[in-house]
């Protein structure tokens, strides 16, 4: 009687296992395997010689900026060094009046700081959108061709495997770089 149970215990784990050794065998022939990639985007994008220009044109804007700030700074500081010499003889009115000149001399910079920051923030991304464009259809071709699942842009990685594909020299033969 425990020989007849062993045997069905046996018989049954034996069966289970060849059957979901089965399955996984289907169900591996239905899928396709996962490609998994990674470029270094960085690269590319340095090899592009519209890069040049606009960075050239960027910091043109930046310089013209840069130079009215440095107006209102000299500004700001002759106004702050003559409240100093003047302070002691400056009647009260006149104290608060400069005082004020000055805090808004000062708000005006930060503002007009912060407005050329942004400006130059959105003129990056407005003349690089196309570059950006080009290089990511390309990406894109160089994906499908190769059948690739997932793909990493990186720049330093910390670990790559053999078994992982670069696509970077790839995406450069595809854009002529």
């Amino acid at each position: 009687m425990k020989k007849t149970i062993l045997i069905i215990v046996l018989s049954l784990v034996v069966g289970v296992t060849l059957y979901s050794q089965d399955s996984l065998y289907v169900s591996s022939q239905n899928t396709s395997a996962v490609r998994i990639a990674y470029i270094n985007k960085v690269d590319i994008l340095a090899l592009i010689p519209q890069i040049t220009k606009i960075e050239k044109e960027l910091s043109k804007l930046e310089e013209e900026y840069e130079a009215e700030f440095v107006v209102m700074s000299k500004e700001y500081e002759r106004k702050v060094k003559l409240y100093l010499e003047k302070n002691k003889q400056m009647s009260e009115p006149i104290k608060l009046a400069r005082q004020t000149e000055i805090t808004e001399l000062e708000s005006r910079m930060a503002i007009y700081k912060k407005r050329y920051q942004e400006e130059l923030a959105k003129q990056r991304v407005d003349l690089y959108a196309p570059i950006n464009e080009y290089v990511d259809k390309a990406i894109r071709t160089v994906c499908q061709r190769e059948q690739i699942t997932i793909l990493f842009d990186q720049g330093q990685p910390l670990y790559v495997s053999a078994q992982c594909i670069d696509l970077t020299p790839l995406v450069k033969a595809e854009l002529g770089l």
